[in-house]
């Protein structure tokens, strides 16, 4: 009987440590599965730009409103794009931007039309950057930056007249 009774409790030990181990690995996996979950949520930013052309934008040589050719441009810094000349960035815009270009957008505007982008933004995007192709360079207001907030959703609404751009964010 004695035999019986230590052979049974080395049997529930036995039970029990090996229990004591599946509880141990089964908890260390879920960690793991809760940190992996964790870690696969990038931050996103969320940026909806609204674009209008008002009835008097970009006037040509008889004053008539015309079609505004439009870039947006998604920038980890706004540096490169504010010391650009217009052509530099119109004609060889990655290579006038280079690292700093996350995303662009273009879009040809009519006198009076509205737009919608969207743009999902990885943590590195700090600003947005505006462009207009006006017909008159020399006294066009042509380009406007707006900081981004990270893992904010934002909205920007540019409005476009004769020579001038407006950007108002909320």
């Amino acid at each position: 009987m004695r035999t019986l009774g230590t052979h049974h409790s080395s049997y529930e030990g036995f039970l029990a440590a090996a229990t004591r181990r599946h509880i141990a690995v089964l908890g260390l996996a879920g960690a793991g599965l809760l940190l992996a979950g964790c870690a696969a949520k990038p931050v996103v930013t969320t940026v909806a730009v609204t674009l209008t052309a008002g009835a008097d934008a970009n006037p040509d040589a008889r004053g008539r409103a015309s079609p505004l050719t439009v870039r947006v441009y998604a920038l980890k810094s706004p540096g490169p794009f504010e010391g650009a000349d217009f052509f530099s960035l119109f004609e060889k815009d990655q290579a006038t931007l280079g690292a700093e270009l996350v995303q662009r957008e273009e879009v040809l505007l009519r006198p009076g039309e509205t737009k919608k982008l969207d743009f999902n933004l990885p943590p590195d995007a700090k600003s947005m950057g505006v462009m207009a192709a006006y017909r008159d360079l020399d006294r066009a207001r042509w380009r406007e930056v707006r900081p981004v907030v990270t893992g904010k959703a934002q909205s920007l609404d540019v409005t476009f007249g004769a020579r001038t751009m407006r950007v108002d964010a909320r």
